[in-house]
């Protein structure tokens, strides 16, 4: 399914930013005509992106780009998220008023969409400015639209901060498209062989490349696609925890524990179990919620919307 923002933005009820919860439409496997930020208000999900799945809890924030495919799946039952809907022109006046030094091809570029885990502080200062983003547009009417440009802003370079500039920009396209060849199953699981073979570079350029540009190894870059495929089977299937680790391409289970735990802070037989008994979210309980207020709207349904 794809959405367009006249479907939003003709609608009445369409606020700058809404809250959703109705996990049906949530599920809804979708790419926009324009950009989007959520942020996780509360609970926890796996979010599945341009073919990969990742862990979604309280406090993070994410950029969809308008041809990101996502959806949503083993939500919590508190799962809701703060969505905000960009134009694109919006977006290209920011990035253009921010200037080269801000890098925005690190941010429309990578295969996966950017994404920030906020801190408590940060959290409570956003949500605060959105609730009163939606108060604008009563208040300020014609002129919440600047108010709602330098909030923008103000989110945007607190949870997306300057990059480097430089080597995301330059990101030759051979490895941007050996990047998106290797989150295939067939390939990730193969590892480096496969990637070597794809590249058609040497090792030593192609571990070059991957410092320079993506700022990890090759070998790097392969496990955290094994990691992102076991998170999702983990989710979607009842295979044992040594069944998902070698259909992962991992020859290792302790060596598959050690970089899962490293990455989620658990190990892989923990989060099944938290995930399947919808307990994740005990693991962002730092964040106090109570001072959520429900000034923000609820989302325009999109289930029945159909492609134009």
């Amino acid at each position: 399914m794809r959405l367009y923002i006249q479907q939003f933005i003709s609608n009445p009820s369409h606020e700058y930013v809404s809250i959703i919860e109705r996990h049906r439409q949530l599920q809804v496997e979708h790419t926009h005509d324009y950009f989007e930020w959520f942020l996780v208000n509360s609970g926890s999900a796996c979010h599945s992106v341009n073919g990969t799945t990742q862990l979604l809890t309280k406090g993070v924030m994410v950029f969809i780009r308008p041809d990101d495919s996502h959806a949503y799946t083993n939500m919590s039952s508190d799962f809701k998220i703060f969505n905000i809907i960009v134009s694109r022109k919006i977006i290209m006046s920011l990035f253009e008023y921010l200037g080269q030094g801000y890098d925005p091809n690190y941010y429309l570029s990578v295969p996966l969409p950017p994404k920030s885990k906020l801190s408590e502080s940060e959290f409570s200062r956003i949500v605060n400015e959105l609730e009163q983003l939606v108060l604008s547009k009563r208040i300020l009417k014609e002129r919440s639209e600047t108010y709602f440009k330098i909030v923008l802003m103000d989110i945007f370079t607190t949870c997306f901060p300057i990059k480097p500039v430089g080597n995301y920009a330059n990101i030759p396209d051979w490895l941007r498209w050996l990047i998106l060849e290797m989150m295939k199953k067939e390939n990730f699981i193969e590892g480096l062989p496969a990637m070597k073979r794809l590249s058609n570079k040497s090792y030593e350029h192609l571990s070059r490349s991957c410092r320079k540009y993506l700022n990890k190894t090759p070998t790097e870059l392969i496990n955290e696609l094994r990691i992102d495929y076991s998170i999702k089977e983990i989710t979607t299937s009842s295979n044992s925890i040594t069944e998902i680790s070698l259909d992962s391409g991992f020859e290792s289970l302790s060596h598959y524990y050690h970089l899962f735990k490293k990455q989620y802070g658990m190990t892989p037989l923990e989060f099944k179990e938290k995930i399947h008994k919808r307990e994740i979210s005990i693991y962002d309980t730092k964040y106090d919620s109570s001072y959520v207020k429900r000034s923000i709207p609820e989302g325009i349904a999109f289930e029945k919307q159909k492609d134009s």
